[in-house]
């Protein structure tokens, strides 16, 4: 993917979502919103992802490139140039979050530019199904600034309540967004290129004197992010389970 020059805005926003959450109907409401305020947008979309553009109100269309997660890197088959302001990267639904966000990260460095936010879908009705489905959720949220909650029909609201509460009670900044029937009521409010994660590891941050501190004593600017950090085995130091079958 070649890399090209873009204003110094922020201009990626990245999608995070089980398969079945809604992704392409949210994404499409999201676009509009962009689209109709005259934005070019480029949509960077994995195997898992069909986004018909044909189903857009908008007479402008947005770019759509197809690339696969590998090894933390997105990898495109066909090498392409991103004109667009704007672009989303809507990640494999089954992503270890850490292997993205890494992949995410290198990108941005590559191509020169920005992270504006990334959003996480949650499937109430499945997570309140399924509860090993949290633990990845919570690694999602992790690193999200805004988290859109879709498919509640099914969910009492306690339930969304107490969902939310445990992030707030965690210090998460990251706000919290009701979707109805595949809409927000204010895309704009989601989109706003406003950092709210608890993570820093998309920050960039002035280097300070680190002299001899154990890793428990380091703050969080220093230490490594928990979903990144990897064992000398080269696995993950927080393993996430797996999910697989949840959506077979």
């Amino acid at each position: 993917m070649s890399s090209e020059s873009v204003n110094s805005s922020p201009s990626v926003y990245v999608l995070y979502g089980t398969p079945g959450s809604g992704r392409a109907e949210i994404l499409l409401d999201l676009l509009e919103s962009l689209l109709d305020g005259g934005e070019s947008v480029a949509v960077l979309q994995s195997d898992d992802c069909d986004l018909n553009p044909d189903q857009l109100q908008s007479a402008q269309k947005p770019q759509l490139i197809r690339y696969q997660l590998k090894a933390c890197q997105l990898n495109f088959p066909v090498e392409q140039s991103i004109d667009a302001a704007v672009v989303f990267i809507v990640a494999p639904g089954l992503a270890n979050p850490g292997d993205m966000a890494e992949a995410v990260k290198a990108w941005l460095a590559q191509s020169g530019r920005s992270l504006a936010r990334i959003l996480t879908i949650v499937d109430c009705a499945k997570a309140a199904e399924h509860g090993r489905l949290r633990t990845w959720l919570e690694a999602w949220i992790h690193f999200s600034d805004a988290v859109l909650l879709n498919h509640r029909e099914s969910v009492s609201q306690k339930w969304i309540q107490e969902f939310e509460k445990h992030f707030h009670k965690l210090c998460y900044p990251c706000r919290f967004f009701n979707v109805k029937k595949g809409r927000l009521r204010n895309p704009a409010e989601a989109l706003e290129p406003e950092p709210r994660r608890i993570s820093l590891y998309f920050d960039e941050l002035e280097p300070i004197e680190e002299d001899d501190m154990e890793d428990e004593e380091r703050p969080q600017d220093l230490a490594e992010d928990p979903y990144i950090a990897r064992l000398e085995s080269g696995q993950r130091a927080k393993p996430l389970p797996p999910i697989d079958k949840l959506f077979a």
